[in-house]
């Protein structure tokens, strides 16, 4: 049967109609599609071009934080400046007429408001003492004048009042606040800690159709974290190693001897040279330092007096400073800071490649060491210890009386012993037939049985000489607390004008670190609560490490120190070298563990090696003592001329230090979004 002609056009015009439908309905779906995908992505843009603009928000106010840090690392009051006019600026800052005494303990000054220090100019007048317009300009700012550096300090202090910061890129804007908050200032013996806390923030990206918030946190749980500005005369207990001339001897820097950094060097706390570092290297292994690192660049030969602004003249250095690095044990290639690469603060050179956990500065301030123990001497005649001439033996240690930890301290002098002790008050006794008596002190520092009970600062002078035996008593190589040599209690310096020979293990009841440095962690510091600590400084000797070959006859046939020694104490020779006697002679004797630091005019030896390890006398195992970073120093221990403001982080007693210590204030944990929208 066939279909009409007429039906058969019909149906083919209902086909193509159906059909047409059909494409105008896929084309519409592909077209919606096509539009939601565009403005999704539209979207999707615009969120993360708020996101970036957020993140330059955070950016902007890491990047003022690293500018302050590099602005206090350069800071420096000259010595110049008396403490009157640094304690009136102390006053301002806190807005009191009149300063409380100092005490170990730190004296609080003032506390402050929750808004910083965004009241009045004079408050940041001490900031201006240290840190000047050239100052400002090395860090690129544009407006160095005195009132953009106040401006520039209170909104860094600006606590609850917080600094605006706000920017434009591509269409994008961000806004943030932010202010540290300062919290309290105390005084000290040598110094005034102001502390604050660093907040979070919240920075705001937008575009015009999203916006984004992103929060950054100076801890990775959110949690307050306090840093301090040490405000002083820095304490020279604060180096791992601080060398006045990097040599050996005048001799070995008449010949260009330098001292090596091998890939055994590993210091975990600052290290500072007024002349120049030498760095020898091998592919992966390299020398590590996990503390800032500073040098003032001096040439060899050239440290000597220098005129002073005020007119006096003073230890410096007498040629043009040459900031930069020696590489390479073999060729020791002079390189310039500027013309490092990678970068100053990674250089690598030929193989060496010195491994900086920290900070470096190769154009650091000279230093000059101190040339006396004046301080020391006024400090044991007014409530220490003072002598004159040569003391044959010293004997420190612990030792429990009646069930009290006391410290001993023994001494012979022209053939008379006297036995003195004192406990955690203080409190000074003196053995006398037998039976511990009260002790006094008359107006030369002298101590009688007679008069009112002294007590005792901690400090021990020798004045016109020095001391032939210092050594940790004679328990001193057993176990601590038995071995002991500082009671737990106890802060005690150990000064001369002469030699000081130390002849046993000095040993902490509590030390404050453990462990040793390995390349991938400093030891660990876990207990910085620890209040015993010791100084050892010669004016103008050495402290000389005894080994049993350095004695005069044969090996061990005097006071000498044992295989493996360990020396909790900051050692300090500013016009010799803290060194081993003996250094060159016999088979190795293990190596000298040493927790604190060491700082001398010349870098002295411990022991001679090759390819194959030690030859003679100790290698080292120097643990920096981290309390020190943090203002501790033994009592009267000599402290530096010039004025600084030194930023450190805070550590709570008994925790351990963070090992970014010294990078400087950093916005870090996770940078988590807190809230988007569009609209």
């Amino acid at each position: 049967m066939e279909f009409p002609r007429r039906t058969q056009g019909a149906t083919l015009i209902v086909s193509l109609l159906f059909v047409m439908l059909i494409l105008a309905v896929i084309m519409a779906v592909t077209a919606q599609v096509t539009l939601s995908t565009r403005r999704s992505s539209a979207d999707q843009q615009r969120i993360l071009a708020a996101r970036y603009a957020a993140e330059s928000g955070v950016a902007q106010v890491q990047a003022r934080l690293r500018s302050m840090k590099a602005l206090l690392d350069q800071s420096s009051i000259p010595a110049s400046v008396g403490n009157s006019v640094v304690d009136a600026r102390i006053r301002d800052l806190c807005g009191v007429p009149v300063l409380p005494p100092a005490t170990p303990a730190g004296t609080p000054v003032c506390t402050f408001p929750a808004t910083g220090l965004s009241g009045s100019a004079a408050q940041v007048g001490l900031f201006d003492l240290a840190v000047g317009s050239a100052d400002f300009a090395r860090q690129g700012f544009q407006n160095t004048s005195a009132a953009d550096r106040e401006r520039y300090w209170m909104s860094m202090f600006s606590g609850t009042a917080q600094q605006e910061y706000t920017g434009t890129d591509d269409g994008s804007t961000y806004r943030t606040a932010f202010g540290l908050v300062p919290t309290e200032l105390r005084r000290y013996p040598e110094a005034y800690r102001l502390t604050f806390t660093v907040p979070s923030l919240t920075a705001q990206g937008s575009t015009p159709l999203a916006v984004q918030r992103v929060r950054a946190r100076a801890t990775t749980d959110g949690s307050d974290v306090t840093w301090s500005l040490w405000i002083g005369r820095p304490s020279f207990a604060k180096y791992a190693l601080f060398t006045n001339h990097h040599f050996k001897s005048a001799d070995a820097e008449g010949n260009g001897e330098r001292i090596n950094f091998t890939p055994l060097t590993l210091f975990s706390g600052p290290v500072h040279t007024n002349q120049h570092f030498l760095f020898n290297g091998n592919g992966s292994s390299q020398p590590v330092f996990w503390g800032p690192v500073t040098s003032a660049g001096c040439p060899d030969r050239s440290i000597g007096q220098v005129a002073m602004p005020d007119g006096t003249a003073a230890e410096g250095c007498t040629a043009a400073a040459q900031p930069g690095a020696y590489f390479d044990s073999s060729a020791q290639l002079f390189v310039g800071s500027a013309t490092m690469t990678d970068s100053p603060d990674a250089p690598v050179s030929g193989t060496s490649a010195p491994q900086f956990r920290n900070t470096v500065r190769w154009d650091s301030d000279f230093v000059p060491l101190p040339s006396n123990n004046h301080n020391q001497n006024q400090a044991a005649r007014e409530g220490g210890l003072y002598l004159t001439g040569d003391v044959a033996e010293l004997r420190l240690y612990r030792e429990v009386q009646g069930g009290a930890e006391r410290q001993r301290i023994t001494y012979v002098q022209a053939g008379k012993t006297v036995d003195l002790s004192y406990g955690a008050d203080g409190q000074l006794w003196m053995l006398s037939g037998g039976t511990w008596v009260a002790a006094s002190r008359d107006a030369s520092g002298q101590f009688t049985t007679t008069g009112p009970q002294a007590s005792f600062n901690g400090v021990i002078s020798v004045e016109g000489g020095g001391i032939g035996n210092l050594n940790g008593g004679p328990d001193a190589e057993q176990p601590v607390p038995a071995g002991a040599s500082i009671a737990s209690f106890a802060g005690v310096t150990v000064a001369a004008s002469g030699d000081v020979n130390v002849t046993s293990s000095l040993k902490y009841t509590t030390p404050p670190c453990s462990g040793e440095n390995t390349a991938t962690a400093p030891a660990p510091c876990d207990n910085l609560g620890a209040k015993n600590i010791l100084g050892v400084y010669s004016s103008a000797g050495n402290v000389d490490l005894i080994s049993p070959h350095g004695c005069e006859g044969d090996p061990g046939s005097c006071p000498s120190l044992p295989d493996n020694p360990e020396i909790d104490a900051v050692l300090m020779a500013s016009q010799g070298a803290v060194q081993v006697r003996g250094y060159n002679q016999g088979p190795p004797l293990g190596r000298v563990k040493l927790l604190g630091g060491v700082i001398e005019n010349y870098y002295g030896a411990f022991g001679q090696f090759n390819n194959a390890g030690t030859t003679h006398g100790y290698s080292r195992n120097v643990v920096y003592d981290q309390r020190t970073a943090d203002g501790i120093a033994p009592p009267s221990f000599p402290t530096q001329q010039d004025w600084q403001i030194t930023l450190s982080r805070a550590q709570p007693a008994g925790t351990a230090p963070d090992p970014d210590d010294g990078r400087g204030i950093r916005l870090q944990g996770d940078t988590v979004a807190v809230g988007e929208g569009g609209s």
